[in-house]
């Protein structure tokens, strides 16, 4: 059946990567680019997963939705809350209420599902340990016993990425991630051929999972490629892309001529430097923190949350993850991130996260043990931002730190609390992104800068990868409405604006992003989108969606 818009989501794509493998090898990506426009498409700061996905779906600020990171700080603990707190409807739903057929499948922190009257929705990874969609994932519900019965569980990680440094890991995942591909390639057109979709959007993670493990064995300068790489470990990433080339062009096909296409990632992938950065260690320099005596509590909780990553399996570790609403790993991953911290005596501190540096302040009346007025904020913002700004790398004498934003200079709306106060842009290493790790995980006399031992090159996930977050990703529009411009300058949330002027949907109230001049053919009249509750509405009539899908033999 025909399809009025294919959205397609490529996590972590990177539009630089598709030049320099060129149209031999990614024949489909380039002959959208060709007939259409495209757009080294900027992400939100940080260039993190959750806020870009959660902006291109909802269309608005991250301070409108709320969604910075897996995580949400409370003081000094933090809880695994992903898409949970979301402020802000996605953009399916509000076309939902305007009584277009929806179907959104597998896009991160998107659980719990929204409850489409006229569609579908399958959520995605909702945190970092997830395995399987169970009942809960999916609506309508029965929907997911037909799906496991003729495709088996949905499961959300195939290839265990904790287990990275066993032997052949590296050579197998290319290999892994194309049949994964495929896999996901036949769940679409099931999906696609239910019937007559207006907005159908999809989500492949396996770019962002290549480019993670992949890049230094792919990239021959990259300073963390091992003495031996296989053939199959340095054709790997290229191996990826090339199927989600062929995936791209048989979902176009399926979609049918008069389809609107949109593909659209959540940021852009580079290579990995070999320096790790302590950004805790620097603030403890500059007299900002302090670190409490040696106990071993902070170390304890970082090997126990290792243990619980590592040691178990996948299936153990999402259901450990889940008991009683994921207590267990908050209060671990609080530990870990802020045990060896003596807060009464730190004025600012890190999350020491990779995909998000920042600092927070340790404010009087707003934190548990802050350790200044609000009076003085500013003094300290100022002495936090002298403190990095100095930082240099001692083995190139380069300045580490680009600039240090104030979240307000970023974010705009109701939720910006919610962020980080400061936010940290790093510069490249000679083209590749330092690596931030936890201070209390690093060896004793540390230095706030240092190199990665070889052994430590390829990483696994929970530490330091080959393969990092750019700011600059993909974005390809291509279809009846879309004029031939070429090369175009946008950001994710313009990327929203662009799907649904092509539905003849006005973006929403507040929203963040625009529609370039020229670049859309005349449609019709544009429909304001409704308001809709931002958590899944109770349980409306579902019947007739119910009965279509028994109709078609999808329900028994």
């Amino acid at each position: 059946m025909s399809t009025k818009t294919l959205i397609l989501g490529l996590d972590g794509a990177d539009l630089e990567l598709v030049f320099a493998l060129g149209r031999e090898r990614l024949p489909n990506l380039h002959a959208l680019m060709d007939r259409g426009a495209y757009s080294h498409q900027q992400s939100v700061m940080p260039p993190a997963t959750l806020p870009n996905w959660t902006t291109f779906l909802t269309g608005v600020d991250p301070g409108q939705h709320g969604v910075f990171d897996f995580t949400t700080r409370h003081g000094y603990r933090v809880t695994f809350s992903a898409g949970t707190v979301r402020e802000a409807p996605t953009f399916m739903a509000r076309l939902d209420r305007l009584g277009l057929a929806c179907c959104c499948v597998g896009f991160p922190a998107t659980w719990p599902p929204e409850r489409l009257q006229h569609g579908v929705f399958i959520s995605g990874w909702d945190a970092p340990v997830s395995f399987e969609a169970d009942r809960s994932f999916v609506w309508p519900p029965p929907l997911h016993d037909t799906l496991t019965r003729r495709f088996g569980p949905l499961r959300f990680d195939e290839v265990d990425q904790f287990r990275a440094d066993e032997p052949g890991w590296h050579a197998r995942l290319g290999s892994r991630l194309v049949d994964k591909i495929a896999r996901r390639v036949e769940l679409a057109r099931f999906l696609l051929a239910m019937r007559r979709w207006d907005a159908f959007a999809f989500y492949f993670g396996e770019s962002d999972t290549a480019s993670h493990y992949l890049w230094s064995l792919y990239d021959e300068g990259s300073p963390r490629r091992p003495a031996q790489v296989s053939q199959a470990e340095q054709t790997g990433l290229i191996r990826v892309y090339q199927a989600l080339d062929q995936a791209v062009g048989e979902l176009v096909r399926e979609a049918g001529p008069e389809a609107e296409i949109t593909l659209v990632s959540d940021h852009g992938s580079g290579g990995s430097s070999d320096k790790v950065v302590y950004l805790n260690r620097a603030l403890a320099d500059a007299d900002l923190l302090r670190f409490k005596p040696p106990s071993g509590q902070a170390r304890l909780a970082s090997l126990a949350k290792s243990f619980g990553l590592h040691a178990l399996s996948p299936r153990l570790r999402d259901r450990l993850f889940r008991f009683h609403g994921a207590l267990l790993p908050s209060l671990l991953e609080s530990r870990a991130r802020f045990g060896a911290l003596d807060m009464p005596r730190t004025l600012a501190f890190s999350d020491e996260l990779n995909y998000f540096p920042a600092v927070h302040l340790n404010q009087r009346g707003r934190e548990p043990a802050g350790a200044f007025p609000a009076s003085e904020r500013k003094l300290v913002t100022r002495r936090v931002v002298d403190a990095l700004e100095r930082l240099r790398d001692p083995f190139s004498k380069r300045p580490i730190v680009a600039r240090v934003y104030e979240r307000e200079e970023l974010f705009v709306g109701p939720f910006v609390a919610r962020a980080p106060d400061l936010i940290v842009e790093l510069r490249l290493d000679r083209g590749y992104s330092y690596n931030l790790m936890p201070s209390a995980g690093a060896a004793p006399g540390s230095t706030v800068v240092t190199r990665l031992s070889p052994a430590d090159y390829l990483g696994k996930k929970g530490r330091s990868l080959p393969g990092s977050h750019r700011p600059r990703g993909l974005f390809v529009a291509a279809g009846p409405r879309v004029v031939a411009r070429g090369q175009l300058e946008l950001g994710i949330a313009d990327a929203s604006a662009i799907v649904l002027a092509r539905l003849d949907a006005a973006p929403p109230e507040r929203a963040r992003g625009r529609v370039p001049d020229g670049l859309l053919r005349a449609g019709g009249p544009q429909r304001l989108l409704p308001a809709v509750p931002a958590q899944p509405a109770q349980r409306g009539d579902n019947s007739a969606l119910e009965r279509r899908l028994r109709s078609l033999g999808y329900i028994d």
